[in-house]
């Protein structure tokens, strides 16, 4: 085998530890239960409610005519009962007791809803079929209780309100109809016709008829939303990963061991980027995984039912593997940035506070993108997801979407540069002592380039000790292995 395969069958070792495999297999098993947890939610919340009717005469209106008109009948007509139920079990009756001054008790009102485990009421006044008989505005009263449950607890009422809408709608083509006819009753209230034959969206290019801006944009972000957030969590995990690995190298003595070998720093460096970038995107298809069951069940609330291959834009195998590139190299960027700030780290705990940098730098274009996106962004806050390479994954999907290949193109281009320079630069430090020595006092640019005051010196780059380690592993004398160096340096 080569050293470079060793090298990242060695890293992979560390990182894919049984304790940060199962706890990923556990974060997408978190996910998909909750995903499950908030389908129901979503489901519950689509569903027509029970409510409670208070009338005593079922709200039936007696017109001049002789057409009679029944709320109760209307609010039946709106619900789908299954099969081993009732309409009883969705429309409560309930009997409304009156105070001295002939108002509603609403206490209790409230008390009866209580029992009967429902939230929403609809009351109808005494004089309510009276007043419309006699063609005068009446009022329904819409009765709520209050209870805290999470974010889809308005809905019932929502619903409620909606068919008290429903309810006005009905009585109103009832009372026309009477009058003018349902002809002339559907001229009267819709004089302009809406329906999907007139209505018709540009999408690159193409005129997709029965579809608006907002059904197609709540839909794309449906489908894009996940990925700014799978990409966050990548690279803040990843990235953690990798500067406390370092960290833990330092501290057990390992890196010195590792850099004593007769390898090359640029192999090195490269075995523990391709390690770990295999490990991100592992790590990334478990979190979309589980993320797409979570997110497909917060979206259905807001996903309009339009098919985006049918409108242009979907995606193909080509774009889903500009996509896989795109995610590729961004993590490669972030491998680079954290090695580079891992060489700083003294020990496993310092370097814990090294992977804040890198989190703020992954936070900020998730969340713009999230929000406001790429295309709905100014030039100034452009040219900053731009410029962090982490960013362009996060694009890349709506741009691919949109047929905006250069802009993915460029993206690609630019995080392959960014990634060689980061690599160089690990490289540069690799090759200085600034792993084993520290800072110390002799400032940055004499670390990083220390052939500059070592010419003629015949100085090695490394501590005695580190010299002595390495001639033992060299030689082979088994008496004289590293670790026993660094023990007997220690003791």
């Amino acid at each position: 085998m080569t050293h470079l395969t060793n090298i990242v069958r060695k890293e992979l070792r560390e990182l894919l530890t049984p304790g940060s495999v199962i706890s990923v297999l556990l974060m997408v098993m978190l996910f998909a239960f909750l995903g499950g947890i908030v389908g129901g939610e979503v489901d519950k919340s689509k569903a027509v409610p029970p409510m409670a009717v208070v009338d005593d005469a079922y709200g039936e209106v007696t017109l001049s005519d002789g057409t009679r008109w029944s709320l109760y009948d209307t609010l039946a007509s709106m619900y789908d009962v299954p099969e081993g139920k009732s309409i009883d079990d969705y429309l409560i009756r309930l009997d409304s007791k009156r105070l001295d001054d002939g108002s509603l008790d609403r206490a209790d009102l409230a008390s009866k809803m209580s029992e009967k485990g429902v939230t929403s009421a609809v009351v109808v006044p005494a004089d309510f079929a009276k007043r419309i008989a006699d063609k005068k505005q009446s009022y329904l009263e819409e009765f709520y209780l209050y209870e805290a449950e999470g974010m889809f607890g308005s809905a019932p009422s929502a619903a409620v309100s909606s068919m008290v809408a429903l309810l006005n709608t009905s009585l109103s083509r009832t009372l026309l109809t009477g009058i003018v006819g349902m002809y002339e009753y559907n001229y009267y209230t819709q004089p302009i016709r809406q329906d999907g034959g007139s209505v018709g969206t540009m999408v690159n290019g193409n005129y997709v008829r029965g579809v608006t801006p907002s059904e197609i944009s709540s839909q794309v972000s449906s489908q894009t939303m996940m990925v700014p957030i799978v990409i966050m969590i990548i690279i803040m995990m990843v990235g953690s990963i990798v500067i406390s690995s370092m960290g833990s190298e330092k501290e057990n003595k390992t890196l010195e061991t590792l850099l004593t070998l007769p390898i090359k720093r640029t192999v090195i460096v490269t075995g523990k980027i391709i390690a770990a970038a295999v490990v991100g995107l592992v790590y990334g298809l478990a979190y979309m995984v589980g993320m797409s069951f979570y997110m497909n069940a917060l979206t259905s609330e807001i996903v309009s039912g339009v098919n985006l291959e049918d409108v242009g834009l979907g995606l193909d195998l080509g774009d889903y593997a500009l996509l896989m590139l795109s995610m590729f190299l961004a993590i490669v960027c972030a491998l680079g940035i954290c090695m580079i700030l891992g060489a700083f780290a003294k020990n496993y705990k310092s370097a814990q506070t090294m992977t804040m940098p890198l989190s703020i730098l992954s936070m900020i274009p998730a969340f713009v993108i999230m929000f406001s996106g790429w295309y709905g962004s100014s030039s100034l806050m452009q040219g900053l997801l731009f410029a962090i390479p982490f960013s362009h994954p996060m694009i890349a999907m709506q741009a691919l979407m949109y047929n905006d290949y250069a802009l993915v193109l460029s993206g690609i281009a630019y995080m392959a540069v960014f990634a060689a320079i980061t690599i160089a630069i690990t490289v540069r430090l690799y090759n200085s002592d600034i792993l084993i020595t520290g800072l110390g006092q002799n400032g940055l640019f004499r670390k990083l380039f220390p052939k500059r005051h070592r010419q003629g010196t015949g100085a090695s780059p490394f501590p005695p000790f580190v010299v002595h380690a390495r001639c033992a592993f060299l030689i082979g004398d088994s008496s004289q292995e590293p670790g026993n160096a660094f023990n007997a340096v220690e003791s």
